[in-house]
């Protein structure tokens, strides 16, 4: 067990490592941030939401297309994270139907993750994937991580880093007109 939490501890110090330093990296409309991607498929999955029963139905990314989506990779453990959550609940509030969001709280315990969506007032749709099956579907060199899908189904974007409100609006008006 200590192993594990040593493991993990490494991990997440790394992830966080990766992420600030992809955070500060210069933007353009070809390829957001560094880390521009590297398949316009968006990664297949099924995940069941993120609630304290662990019941509901099971949300498939084929189930999303035909609305712009924001897909954003995130964890409880990760420090990065809590600065981003909130500006991407803000946008996510002001934009309506128009593009829709997702987390996807990857590799992390279902309570520690509950308590980190309440202390940080995220509202919007939440998946559980325990295992980051989608995260690494998608390669992600660290937490967090936000892909951006047109509603045709493909990725357009992908941001490694905390997104601020501004860099995200921006983000959504080069990727999808909003």
């Amino acid at each position: 067990m200590i192993v594990l939490a040593v493991v993990l501890t490494g991990l997440v110090v790394f992830a966080v490592v990766k992420a600030l330093h992809y955070s500060s990296a210069p933007t353009t409309p070809s390829g957001i941030g560094e880390f521009t991607p590297k398949n316009t498929a968006p990664v297949a999955f099924s995940l069941q939401p993120l609630t304290a029963s662990g019941h509901g139905s099971k949300t498939t990314m084929s189930s999303l297309v035909g609305t712009p989506l924001v897909l954003n990779m995130w964890s409880s453990t990760c420090v990065v994270c809590k600065s981003e959550s909130p500006a991407i609940e803000s946008v996510a509030k002001t934009l309506g139907g128009r593009v829709r969001f997702i987390g996807v709280d990857s590799a992390d315990e279902r309570g520690a993750a509950l308590a980190f969506l309440h202390k940080y007032g995220v509202t919007y749709p939440q998946l559980f994937d325990p295992t980051a099956v989608v995260a690494t579907g998608y390669g992600i060199p660290g937490l967090p991580v936000t892909v951006f899908i047109s509603a045709a189904g493909k990725v357009v974007g992908e941001n490694v880093g905390a997104l601020s409100v501004t860099t995200l609006r921006h983000y959504l008006s080069v990727l999808f007109h909003e």
